[in-house]
């Protein structure tokens, strides 16, 4: 299926990565300078519920997105606008990293539950955005290495 001579699939990347690069920079960024601000808006967890520790590494994750994930999301949006091939390449990097990062996330739910100072019980909605990007990541990387190139043609 295309829509403006551009595969659906090419559509599919740009939302996740304009809604990526909106939600790193507004939960993740953010809670490595306002974690409090993030807390309020229901971007992170409380220190109640992850422990003071807890809390340290979600904004270590954030800082680790402000710097490798979201130039990488950016790079591949502006790339596969301009039907750069370059972007082939930094969108199978977001598609990586979005596997690897929301998987980490799923055992940390798993493995964490009984540690002290851990109380977090994600909703529904946490399971199904850490699955939809491992869902992503895992289509994405693949879609990348058998079709990739359409979505700059």
């Amino acid at each position: 299926m295309e829509n403006n001579g551009r595969p659906l699939a090419f559509w599919i990347f740009v939302f996740f990565l304009a809604i990526s690069i909106a939600l790193m920079l507004i939960g993740q960024t953010m809670s490595i300078f306002n974690y409090d601000f993030t807390v309020r808006h229901g971007l992170q967890e409380s220190s109640e519920q992850v422990g003071e520790f807890g809390v340290q590494v979600n904004r270590a994750f954030g800082a680790g997105d402000t710097v490798v994930y979201i130039p990488l999301l950016i790079a591949s949006l502006t790339g596969l606008l301009l039907k750069k091939r370059w972007s082939l390449i930094s969108t199978a990097a977001v598609a990586g990293v979005s596997a690897y990062w929301s998987v980490t996330i799923i055992f940390i739910f798993l493995f964490l539950p009984g540690t002290p100072g851990y109380n977090y019980i994600p909703g529904f909605e946490i399971w199904l955005f850490v699955i939809t990007y491992t869902v992503f990541g895992i289509w994405g990387f693949f879609y990348l290495l058998w079709r990739g190139g359409k979505l700059i043609k």
